[in-house]
């Protein structure tokens, strides 16, 4: 039997990470969730569980996750990082550069979220049209 997919959502706001919660539990994947809602517990949390994926807000009242990132990655190299947030697409190459694996606009539609979460299960990545293409201006 296949383990479940381990994921951390990251988000200052319960709303957000409810959301996720359904969309995930409606995957056809078997998932184990785990929430936080600062910066300071997303760290804890990754440091004391095996996170596959954690998805995290750029922006928390306690800082942006761009101090975090390099934190994450060097305590736990497997975990792939989407950055999910409201913050402007143009941003997402600062996120991607500092190693998420991917930049979701909280803006997108349920399909492109869904798709978004597929393609991180599948793939390990996943860029937007429109990220894919700032990252080829830069």
């Amino acid at each position: 039997m296949k383990s479940p997919i381990r994921f951390l959502l990251a988000d200052d706001h319960s709303l957000i990470r409810q959301g996720l919660v359904f969309l995930l539990e409606d995957l056809d994947v078997e998932v184990e969730i785990l929430q936080a809602s600062t910066l300071g517990q997303t760290l804890s949390c990754i440091q004391e569980n095996p996170i596959d994926i954690a998805i995290v807000d750029a922006q928390f009242p306690d800082g942006s996750s761009l101090s975090i990132l390099p934190k994450i990655i060097t305590q736990n190299p497997e975990t792939l990082i989407l950055i999910f947030s409201g913050v402007d697409e143009n941003q997402a190459l600062r996120f991607v550069s500092a190693g998420a694996h991917g930049f979701l606009s909280k803006l997108s539609e349920e399909e492109e979220i869904i798709h978004a979460l597929q393609k991180m299960i599948s793939q390990g990545e996943y860029l937007s049209e429109k990220t894919q293409s700032l990252l080829l201006d830069s």
